[in-house]
């Protein structure tokens, strides 16, 4: 196995010198010396051949397991040093996925892999024992198809445990049928908390029950027990064991791959399955009881009743949960079999085009190698000096050199590792110098400004209304301004919604939905949310809510906040709460009354779970006509401005943030990447793509995690886990703008009917999205002349999608693959609309809506109600208290942020501008020849703009956002 080298000694002497030895001291000490040559030889090389055979094997693959709080991550953090594996001191599971840690053993000098899993008993509503079983399965799968194996299986378990439960035991049983007992032989059952027993008396015991009773099986299969007493010496114990196994495949890779089987039918999901199963028919049952016992009692105190209603709610949603997971386990790793297959069939392809390409060039190169001229070629060839815009990709699948690579965090979706210089931009020449220098010395370095904001003399919602009209004046006024007084009233310039006298209203208020910040997530009610509201409306004696619910459902409309609490893992009765501010998870219902108002019926203030659970107010006011006193409604007003609060979380940080600025990050990357600058597609996006690269580093580094998440009632792991949540979810086909309005509700045939005519940003977006199809379609029907055929064949295109895609690229799985001219023309439709009239649209109106803050705070400073009667009792005092007035800091942030990235867009940086010099620009003839057409569109559209903003009901605030001389040609700020 090891090669020794062999050594040659030539000695040279007189007579005699053969006789090593012989009575001859010299001769002895050279033969001294040869041995301690021959073994410093022997010993270097067997040395340097261990060192190449143990580092030419593939890497110790070692997957820990066991029950949530056993010390899985801790015992991973000991053998790696890795301090990214949390260690929690509560029973919930702080490994939300299977994770992967890699290092190299000083030891042993191999390459250890240990896979930490997940419990099969998470307690986290969103990680199910499906979700765990499938995640570990893929694992295995994938360490299966690339022809590796496992070490050591090492199955953690308390010795504290006083008894072995029933969760211990599906726990076992999963275990046990995911190793099969061929893997028995490299299974370690480990022990843990030795140090936290008196004595080891009582362990030991326990140690023996455990091995000749519960693990009894695993034991006669090989297995071993260890201790484990949270030390390094007997962790690094553990490791020294599984160094001497021989790997093994795990049962239920050979079932799946060997066998055929499906997730469900192996014998791990088998048991899984049983026991999903089980507890649905026990769910069933006591929801069965409980309403047998609803019906029997006729004469019950309201308090039992709420209490039945609450627990048949509770199985209820438990039943719903555990009918997901049963799918769920049915469709088994169908998903990500089907997209890893087509994967790979599309990175096949794209390198069979690529070697075709190849083969072309240098059939090319080598007639002109020969001194043939252009006129010499083919009628079929195409000369290298003018290739059609597919012929340049993939020369290097790297176009960039290195330049722009995907860097990945814990924080954020994929993103630009680092900005070349020429790509950069100074923050001074995105951020106006003035509102940048205000938000950062109002964020780092002015103390406490209550003062300035005179709160001893505010106490009430009139009393901000006039200190709001008192500031603006008095900036309009004043020439010169001391330092504070510019830094903290400069954003008070333009004016904002608190001029209108009717700011608080059900009209104001419903409008905003429609011509406001976030205009795109108003969705017509499904029927879930109509028939919960409906048994709230009965509840609480609405015959007249139940009425319109019943009579007119394709008419209801909601803005959906209920995920968020999902969405970044928190319990359904926690509070979302961070440093004294509150946050809330609201569901609001709308009516689309047939005069095209939009008017609020109810408000649930923050949903947990269930309607039962939570707080929701009706509408004193059933229809916009009701007569009545808005002003002094103020349960209603606080409701309204808990969904606004809702709406600010969603609308900075998903649709603005994520669907905007991260999205086009992504994008820009891949182009980079995988498209050659003489590309059509690159052409046509290039130009929106101006200081978006470094906007998004400033956002990522400094306005995010430092401004924005100060001001809401999230963590910063919270916030982060929500945007993380929001990219890998956005759907980019659904959100076309034709598929989005429909999906949503709004038949764009029907935008221009009575019953829309106040959606203005519907109408606007759809006909910009019109004119920039229009526009692309031009020019890639006159560079594509061979048609989808063509566009099938571009390596560029396959590539760039893949890039996206791709796990090792942008990781967003809704991208699609172009294969046709028509998806061609949709995907740069929606490159350009994202950038340019999207991001318009739900940035550039946040300096009007949210510099007054009660219009729209970014958290609240006082709990949320627990009890509709608490609700009904709130009054001024109460909604004037749940806003930031004595802390003034978060307040002035709170408007500060809008006015920063509200810059007015320079005339050069419009869509209308592009257009302009497009015209005359060094552009491809095809651009040069669309942009003449695309001007004169957008021309016509901006005053289609105006006549939209014209039919508004609400002629106090124009809505002239998406005009083409204001519309910007890319994310700017």
């Amino acid at each position: 196995m090891f090669a020794v080298r062999r050594l040659r000694v030539v000695w040279v002497g007189g007579e005699g010198s053969a006789q090593i030895g012989e009575g001859c001291e010299l001769a002895r000490q050279k033969r001294a010396k040869y041995k301690a040559c021959l073994f410093c030889a022997i010993t270097r090389d067997f040395k340097a051949s261990l060192s190449t055979t143990m580092a030419n094997r593939e890497d110790i693959v070692i997957v820990v397991m066991g029950c949530t709080g056993t010390g899985k991550s801790s015992l991973v953090r000991l053998l790696t040093g890795d301090s990214s594996v949390k260690v929690s001191d509560s029973l919930e599971s702080e490994t939300r996925a299977v994770k992967v840690v890699r290092f190299i053993d000083r030891t042993s000098r191999r390459n250890i892999t240990i896979v930490d899993t997940p419990g099969f008993d998470d307690s986290r509503t969103d990680i199910t024992d499906t979700i765990v079983l499938k995640e570990i399965t893929a694992f295995m799968l994938n360490q299966y198809d690339n022809n590796r194996k496992v070490d050591g299986l090492v199955y953690l378990h308390r010795i504290t445990d006083t008894r072995f439960g029933g969760q211990s035991n599906i726990n076992l049983r999963m275990f046990q049928n995911l190793c099969g007992q061929d893997a028995y032989k490299n299974v370690v059952v480990l022990t843990t908390f030795w140090d936290q027993l008196n004595g080891t008396r009582l362990g030991e015991k326990r140690e023996s029950e455990l091995r000749t009773k519960i693990f009894s099986e695993p034991v006669q299969g090989g297995a071993i027990f260890m201790r484990h007493n949270r030390t390094m010496d007997s962790a690094r114990k553990v490791l020294r064991h599984v160094l001497t196994l021989d790997p093994v495949d795990v049962q239920i890779v050979n079932e799946i791959r060997v066998q055929g089987k499906s997730l469900e039918e192996t014998s791990a999901g088998s048991v899984h399955g049983e026991e999903v199963e089980r507890l649905i028919a026990k769910h069933r049952q006591e929801i069965t009881e409980i309403r047998k016992e609803l019906s029997k009692v006729k004469e019950m105190t309201a308090s039992t009743k709420r209490e039945l209603e609450k627990l048949r709610n509770e199985n209820k949603q438990k039943l719903a949960r555990l009918e997901n997971e049963k799918s769920d386990l049915k469709n088994g790793l169908e998903e990500e079999t089907k997209m890893r297959k087509m994967l790979e069939v599309e990175a096949e392809k794209e390198g069979n085009l690529r070697k075709e390409w190849l083969l072309k060039r240098e059939s090319r190169a080598s007639i002109r190698s020969r001194g043939y001229d252009k006129r010499q070629l083919s009628l079929f060839e195409v000369p290298l000096d003018n290739p059609p815009p597919y012929e340049e990709a993939l020369v290097s699948q790297d176009l960039s050199d290195g330049v722009f690579q995907f860097a990945y965090s814990d924080q954020y979706p994929p993103h630009i590792a680092r900005i070349p210089s020429k790509y950069k931009t100074h923050v001074l020449d995105i951020f106006d110098f003035k509102s940048l220098l205000h938000t950062t010395v109002a964020t780092f370095l002015l103390p406490d400004l209550t003062g300035l904001f005179d709160s001893n003399t505010v106490r009430t919602i009139d009393d901000l209304v006039y200190r709001n009209h008192r500031l603006h004046e008095k900036v309009r006024s004043e020439t010169r301004r001391g330092p504070i007084s510019q830094i903290t009233l400069g954003m008070f310039h333009t004016k904002n919604i608190g001029h209108r006298s009717d700011w608080y209203t059900d009209a104001a208020f419903g409008q905003q939905q429609f011509t406001g910040v976030n205009p795109t997530t108003i969705t017509l009610a499904p029927s879930r949310w109509v028939e919960e509201f409906e048994v709230v409306a009965r509840d609480q004696g609405r015959d007249d809510i139940t009425e319109i619910l019943s009579s007119d459902p394709k008419a209801l409309y909601v803005q959906d906040y209920s995920h968020f609490r999902t969405a970044v893992a928190l319990p359904m009765d926690e509070e979302i709460k961070c440093d004294g501010r509150y946050g809330c998870s609201s569901v609001v219902l709308f009516h689309l009354e047939p005069n095209g108002m939009l008017h609020p019926l109810a408000i649930t203030l923050d949903y947990k779970g269930s309607m039962q659970s939570s707080v929701t107010i009706i509408n004193q006011r059933p229809e916009s006509t009701t007569l009545g006193d808005e002003s002094d409604d103020w349960p209603w007003r606080y409701a309204k401005m808990c969904a606004q609060v809702s709406d600010w979380f969603q609308h900075e940080l998903v649709v603005h943030l994520v669907h905007t600025h991260l999205v086009e990050e992504v994008l820009i990357v891949a182009a980079h990447r995988t498209l050659p600058p003489s590309h059509i597609i690159f052409k046509l996006l290039e130009p929106h793509w101006t200081t978006t690269l470094s906007l998004n580093e400033d956002a990522r580094n400094t306005l995010v995690p430092k401004i924005i998440v100060g001001m809401t009632a999230f963590t910063g792991r919270q916030a982060c886990t929500f945007i993380k949540n929001a990219y890998s979810s956005f759907d980019w086909v659904g959100s076309y703008v034709p598929n989005d309005l429909e999906r949503r509700g709004f038949p764009i045939e029907k935008l221009d009917d009575e019953k829309y005519h106040n959606y203005a940003y519907a109408r606007n977006i759809f006909c910009m999205w019109e004119i920039l199809r229009k526009f692309v379609g031009t020019v890639l029907e006159d560079t594509y002349a061979g048609g989808d055929q063509e566009v099938a064949t571009d390596p560029a295109i396959a590539a760039f999608c893949g890039q996206v895609r791709s796990v090792d690229g942008g990781q967003l799985p809704s991208f699609p693959s172009v294969r046709t001219l028509d998806e061609l023309i949709d995907f740069v439709t929606m490159c350009i609309h994202i950038a340019s009239p999207q991001h318009t649209a739900v940035n550039y109106l946040q300096q009007y809506y949210q510099t007054f803050v009660p219009n729209k705070p970014a958290a609240l400073y006082n709990p949320i109600p627990e009890s509709l009667a608490e609700l009904r009792n709130y009054g001024e005092d109460k909604l004037f208290s749940s806003l930031p007035d004595h802390r003034s800091r978060e307040w002035l942030l709170m408007a500060q942020v809008p006015y920063l990235l509200s810059m007015e867009v320079a005339e050069n940086g419009t869509i209308l501008h592009y257009a302009a010099t497009a015209v005359k620009s060094g552009a491809t003839p095809a651009i040069r020849s669309a942009a003449r057409v695309f001007k004169d569109d957008l021309e016509l559209f901006a005053v289609t703009v105006s006549e939209y903003s014209d039919d508004l009901d609400d002629q106090q605030t124009p809505y002239h956002v998406l005009n083409p001389n204001r519309t910007a040609m890319s994310i700017l700020i």
